[in-house]
């Protein structure tokens, strides 16, 4: 049965007042950042983009520490407690694409290692949340006030903090799973 013209203009006027919204969920853009001398930080971080797809920034010192440990410790210990911090390859970092930042690095010296204290006080998270995580061998103890103190204007999720000895032994991946599935796997309304 053929409508009149008076329904299908109905119908059409009808169409253009529809809002253009709906609750259907869009996923985070999630970038996750992460600076690692090791591999163990870099492990973390791979696991967590498994779990969340987000956009792997790996930060990268435009002079890299030496092979040697003791070297690289010398060093990294100067840059925390003389203030300056390395030089990072690739900066500036344009952070605006995404709602949600992970930012992660090792533990040294009980705080953020100097790496990703130059990145955090270079990027300006305004309008961001960020979710810290880190790897230890010893303990965190001013690392979650640090890294605060240093990434400004975000908004915090809590953090997680990987033992090395579980990484290394296969002990971290349900505190890892739980992690993202509890503060990161939230989804929201979308507009269309």
């Amino acid at each position: 049965m053929p409508l009149s013209r008076r329904t299908m203009l109905t119908s059409m006027a009808a169409m253009a007042v529809i809002p253009s919204w709906s609750f259907a969920a869009e996923p985070r853009r999630i970038l996750l950042a992460y600076y690692s001398y090791t591999g163990n930080t870099r492990s973390v971080a791979e696991k967590l983009q498994a779990h969340v797809g987000a956009q792997l920034l790996e930060i990268k010192m435009a002079d890299p520490y030496p092979s040697d440990i003791r070297k690289a410790t010398e060093r990294s210990r100067h840059e925390l407690e003389s203030g300056e911090l390395p030089a990072l390859l690739g900066y500036p970092y344009d952070v605006s694409d995404y709602d949600l930042i992970l930012v992660g690095g090792p533990v040294w010296w009980n705080t953020v290692a100097a790496p990703v204290m130059s990145f955090l006080e270079r990027t300006d998270f305004r309008g961001r949340s960020v979710g810290l995580f880190a790897t230890y061998a010893l303990t965190p103890s001013h690392y979650e006030s640090n890294f605060a103190a240093q990434a400004h204007n975000a908004s915090f999720l809590p953090d997680l903090m990987v033992n090395e000895f579980d990484l290394a032994n296969g002990q971290a991946g349900d505190a890892i799973t739980s992690w993202a599935s509890h503060y990161l796997l939230k989804d929201r309304p979308r507009a269309l």
